[in-house]
């Protein structure tokens, strides 16, 4: 029997011992995750933002990775865009000429209105223009320079971060815009309706008109333009306004580092002394200015969750409940480790993969959405992505020697709790090298709002092939693209649901039981109540000296198994699949808390086992059905304490049929629904009381995957492993996946809670006794009449 041992990235190197004791497990270094540039974005100032928007503290740029680096500019694809942003620059600007050239202003009121600024200025003791203006007198140099500085760098400053911002595809880049022409407009709007004069053009005052004595050819400061533009244009201050705007938009903006943003605060500075000693604004200006970007501001902000409410529909309440409790230190991602063999051809390129991702994207519209963040009073929603930036959702990078599947799981334990950018749609696919001799790993991050365990599957398997040429042994019906993914029936390691403690019937009963569960919760009222009043005499989880708050570090532990030899197993032992499962955590469990100077007997886990709600079969292309989350949970009890993890199983197996048959899926199902009623502060609240170590105090989840070969450009997939979040104060999760005749379990800990080589080694010895031919004898020859050979929870 092919088995692979279980690994931890979170341990010091320790010899392999010949009994199956602890593996090698080297520190892996962090995992190559760059800052590349966000995509641009509807800003939400008002709303908040999740702790998990921010980069990891760890994070670091791997020096093989292939990609846009951090801050890179992007235009390839984007001209029309540039286009279009262009012109809408230029149309505002040809509203300020309009306005400048084209009305009819009288001096003399423009003149006095100048007038009565100046004097409210020195009545109230803030007429600075004067001076500055004086002071400024008769050294040329700096009258050259002010000069210059007015006339030049609050175009250059203003539309140079504009552009940045667009070039890096900021999410900061649509607010910014908006905000800016705004504030334009309010200006414009003021010079027409409130023309006034500057201090520099007053008659009976002693200003200098510095600008118009030193200005550049085409400036504002003389010439046509002058006498066009600056006898009026004085309230508000426009490039005191604009030089507020680029403070708070490089505060805003994520491409900007503090560098940038001490630049802005000193631009504003040095604009506010020229304005004022060059005569051409008022104090009172320089404060109407920053009014200005003060009502743009808000009014972008409202701009932009106009125009994305507009495009986007509510995230599904199941979907939602993992927005809800997910926090800092617990990212709620799954996802999976695909494991290719490259001894038969080339390794995949990171090109073609992304080529290939490319071509098929069409047919999984999940990863082209984003979420937008849900407000005080508001749900979460789904928003489309037009432009999905596959070099950043698509990257490679190398183990460091020595590698192996050790060095991987290390990477996989960082990668899943590394925060995904929430101006993104939330995915991310890595190409993972320098496993060894003929081996690469794709490794698939995937928000839990996108899909649950199956999503992940069905989402993967849009990228899955047939072998080229198909397998001369799989059998000609099952060589057809329609057929490549199967119903559920044709694998018994499949999640079921059934009311019935006997399992799944075959073949449509088994479609027919399915599709009854799922309505139960409206055409059996009475089955759901009977399931809401077992739920509440389940009443909150045993508690257990493991649960408590978790750390931001992870443990990812692998191990391959026969799913053959498994699936006997279950037959000998009249189980379910997922009870094995559960008998071997269970095991693991046990040694864990023994280590803590804990006596384990009597202790009780208690297991979340999610429950696929899918429908039987595949869609139109031959996928099962939808991503998203379909899933209900029964909560298991596994007994802890020395015993055989046989022995182990049967319990499990007794004490959980009752629950399987007592209507609590159904009742969970519906409770689901009726907490995504509820106004969004509700579902929140509701959500975080109930995921949590209160009510399981373990997450583990057995799934079905492609009962025959796959290939991913044209390299056979070997094994699957899923990758399972923790909940709030649960420190384990162990996920389960059938593929191919292989039985992939992977188990995420966290390491401050429980010794990760001390339960992968008690799991790993758990799953060699139960699938041990020396079993065989305790077992009856055959199953009982109508009792299926193996099936699960």
């Amino acid at each position: 029997m092919s088995r692979r041992a279980l690994s931890t990235p979170d341990r010091a190197h320790v010899t392999a011992s010949p009994a199956g004791g602890p593996w090698p497990s080297p520190q892996c270094p962090e995992p190559a995750v760059e800052r590349a540039s966000r995509r641009r974005r509807h800003e939400h100032p008002t709303e908040h933002r999740h702790p998990t928007e921010h980069r990891h503290p760890t994070e670091h740029r791997h020096p093989t990775e292939h990609g846009h680096p951090a801050g890179q500019v992007r235009f390839a694809g984007r001209g029309v865009d540039a286009v279009c942003q262009i012109a809408i620059g230029l149309a505002i600007f040809g509203v300020y000429l309009g306005v400048a050239h084209g009305l009819a202003v009288s001096r003399s009121a423009a003149d006095a209105r100048g007038a009565d600024l100046l004097a409210v200025e020195r009545w109230l003791h803030i007429a600075a223009t004067e001076p500055l203006n004086n002071a400024l007198r008769g050294h040329t140099a700096l009258e050259i320079l002010a000069a210059w500085e007015y006339a030049t760098t609050y175009i250059i400053t203003t539309f140079g971060l504009l552009g940045v911002l667009w070039a890096r595809a900021d999410p900061t880049y649509r607010w910014a815009r908006d905000s800016l022409a705004v504030t334009t407009l309010l200006g414009v709007a003021c010079f027409a309706l409130w023309p006034t004069a500057p201090p520099r053009l007053l008659p009976g005052e002693r200003f200098v008109d510095i600008v118009a004595i030193h200005h550049p050819p085409l400036s504002w400061g003389g010439g046509p333009v002058s006498a066009g533009a600056n006898q009026f244009a004085a309230m508000p201050s426009l490039h005191v306004a604009w030089a507020v705007w680029m403070v708070v938009a490089s505060m805003r903006a994520r491409r900007v580092g503090p560098a940038g943003r001490a630049f802005g605060a000193a631009h504003l500075g040095v604009t506010m002394l020229v304005v004022l000693a060059t005569a051409n604004h008022y104090v009172l200006d320089l404060v109407a200015g920053g009014a200005a970007v003060a009502v743009a501001a808000p009014v972008a902000s409202g701009m932009g969750r106009w125009a994305t409410a507009s495009g986007t529909r509510r995230v599904a309440a199941a979907d939602e409940l993992f927005l809800h409790v997910q926090t800092a230190t617990n990212p709620q991602y799954v996802g999976g480790v695909a494991m290719l063999d490259t001894s038969l051809g080339p390794a995949p390129t990171l090109d073609a993969l992304r080529r290939h991702l490319a071509a098929r994207l069409s047919a999984m519209s999940r990863l082209t959405r984003r979420v937008v963040p849900a407000g005080r009073l508001r749900h979460h929603r789904w928003a489309s992505d037009g432009d999905i930036d596959l070099s950043w959702h698509v990257r490679e990078t190398h183990l460091p020697a020595p590698g192996g599947q050790v060095a991987l799981d290390g990477l996989v334990a960082r990668l899943s709790v590394t925060p995904l950018d929430p101006d993104r749609p939330p995915w991310r696919i890595w190409l993972v090298r320098g496993l060894g001799a003929h081996r690469v790993a794709v490794v698939v991050i995937v928000h839990h709002a996108v899909a649950d365990g199956l999503g992940v599957v069905a989402l993967l398997r849009h990228l899955l092939d047939l072998p080229s040429p198909p397998d001369p042994h799989c059998p000609a019906d099952l060589r057809t693209p329609t057929d490549l993914h199967p119903s559920p029936d044709l694998h018994p390691s499949a999640d079921s649901v059934t009311t019935s403690p006997d399992g799944p019937a075959p073949g449509p009963e088994r479609a027919r039981r399915l599709a009854r569960a799922a309505r139960t919760p409206v055409t059996r009222p009475a089955t759901v109540v009977s399931g809401l009043v077992s739920l509440a005499r389940d009443g909150a989880a045993p508690p257990m000296t493991l649960s408590g708050p978790l750390g931001r570090s992870r443990a990812y532990l692998t191990t391959a198994w026969s799913l053959p030899a498994v699936r006997s197993c279950a037959h000998r032992l009249e189980v379910t699949v997922t009870d094995l499962l559960l008998a071997a955590v269970g095991s693991a469990a046990t040694a864990a808390v023994a280590a803590a100077g804990e006596e384990p007997s009597g202790q009780v886990l208690r297991a979340a086992v999610p429950v696929t709600m899918r429908m039987p079969g595949s869609d139109q292309h031959g996928v099962p059905r939808g991503p998203g989350n379909l899933t209900a949970a029964l909560r298991l009890d596994v007994p802890l304490g020395p015993m055989p993890p046989d022995r182990r199983a049967e319990q499990i197996t007794r004490r959980a049929r009752d629950r399987r048959a007592s209507g609590r899926l159904p009742a969970s199902a519906a409770a689901l629904r009726l907490m995504g009623a509820l106004p969004a502060p509700l579902h929140r609240a509701a959500a975080r009381s109930v995921y949590r170590a209160r009510f399981f105090t373990a997450i583990v989840s057995n799934m079905r995957g492609a009962p025959r070969p796959l290939e991913l450009l044209g390299c056979p997939l070997r094994d699957v492993f899923p990758i399972v979040p923790l909940a709030a104060q649960v420190p384990l999760s162990v996920g389960a996946l059938g593929w191919n005749d292989r039985y992939c379990v992977a188990a995420t800990v966290d390491p401050a809670r429980l010794d990760p080589v001390l339960f992968g080694t008690a799991l790993r010895a758990a799953l060699a006794e139960l699938t041990s031919p020396e079993l065989t004898g305790r077992a009856r020859t055959s199953p009982p009449p109508g009792r299926p050979l193996a099936r699960s929870a």
